[in-house]
Parts: C-alpha cells; sequence; structure tokens
C-alpha cells in the first residue's frame, strides 16, 4: 500500500508542476515533453494502483460510493 501512495503522490506533484510550466518560463519545448510523458505516468500510476491497491470489502449492490458510510436500499 505504500507503493500506491508514494506513486500517486510524485505523478499528482508532476501534473501540478505541468499546470504551473507555463507561469514559471519553461521552454514550449520542455512543455510539450512533459505533456508527451503524461499520459505514460498516469498509465503507470493506475498500474500500481490496480496491482498493489487494497480492493474494498463490499460490493458494487452494497454500497455504490465506497467512501461514504450509506447503504444502498435497492431503490435506486
Amino acid at each position: 500500500m505504500k507503493k500506491v501512495a508514494i506513486t500517486t503522490t510524485l505523478v499528482t506533484l508532476y501534473l501540478v508542476f505541468f499546470q504551473l510550466t507555463p507561469f514559471i518560463g519553461f521552454s514550449p519545448a520542455a512543455i510539450s515533453w512533459m505533456f508527451i510523458a503524461s499520459p505514460f505516468l498516469i498509465i503507470g500510476m493506475v498500474y500500481v494502483i490496480l496491482k498493489y491497491g487494497k480492493p474494498s470489502r463490499y460490493t458494487f449492490d452494497e454500497r455504490f460510493y465506497d467512501d461514504l458510510d450509506y447503504e444502498r436500499n435497492g431503490k435506486e
């Protein structure tokens, strides 16, 4: 689980930094290379989450939103 937290933090910081690069004054070529690299970083992050992430204890029918303690009543 530690690997997931590190990966998501690093990729998120990369993407925040990427959004700030035009204001910092990076060259257009560097911004373009960061743009080209970003999908691969996202795919890598998704792979790490799917491989090492902890699955939910509940099924979709029990709780469709796992972060909230809300039981489905079957009428949605």
